[in-house]
């Protein structure tokens, strides 16, 4: 049956939404549905569901803050063609971030995949975390200066601070790429603010989060 389940999450023929706005009530704190962890040291960023007079979105805001907010999904996404789809805005960059150098490696927003075993960085699961960056170039990527079962690919940068942004990725052929092997199954979605290196203020929004069939 278990493996009836992951075959089936790659087959989907609807999109699946992580992140369900719709119906949630406007308050502080995660998403119905959704987890917290700290990170441990850290005091997790504010968060709330507000309306920005276009509805529902989900607003982080921190300084010298880190956290993981995330889904553990139903069942678990199989290796596929399709995408993961999400809108985000920054308000307010962290200034000085720069993902190139461990001590200014901060973000105002990513958003991550879990593969692997259920649970974060739990035995082999394998992180890959699409994040908004700085004046890096397009295109830049590179393991984590925490572990190399952590992958950082920049989505967006300064230039775009300020505009709702769209953005589409494909997990499983970045994982490919990333560690040349087959990928295992998603177990988890989510996103973090972490502003733990500059002591910076972050601003950022997300207003969709959806797994999207071929």
């Amino acid at each position: 049956m278990r493996l009836a389940l992951v075959l089936l999450a790659g087959l989907l023929a609807e999109p699946l939404a992580i992140l369900s706005l719709a119906n949630a009530p406007l308050r502080d704190g995660v998403p119905p549905g959704w987890k917290v962890r700290n990170i441990r040291g850290q005091t997790a960023p504010e968060i709330e569901i507000r309306n920005d007079g276009e509805g529902p979105v989900l607003r982080i805001r921190g300084a010298g803050r880190a956290a993981w907010f995330y889904r553990e999904l139903p069942t678990q996404l199989a290796e596929s063609p399709g995408s993961l789809a999400w809108s985000w805005r920054v308000v307010q960059a962290p200034i000085g971030a720069d993902l190139r150098q461990e001590k200014t490696d901060d973000s105002p927003l990513r958003v991550y995949v879990v593969f692997g075993k259920p649970g974060l960085f739990s035995g082999s699961s394998r992180v890959i975390f699409y994040s908004f960056g700085g004046a890096e170039p397009d295109g830049y990527a590179r393991a984590s200066f925490v572990s190399d079962k952590l992958h950082v690919i920049r989505v967006g940068g300064t230039p775009d601070v300020g505009s709702w942004k769209e953005n589409a990725v494909n997990p499983f052929t970045d994982y490919r790429r990333v560690w040349r092997r087959k990928p295992p199954p998603v177990t988890a979605v989510g996103v973090m603010q972490d502003t733990d290196q500059t002591l910076a203020m972050a601003v950022a929004e997300i207003r969709r989060l959806e797994w999207l069939p071929p």
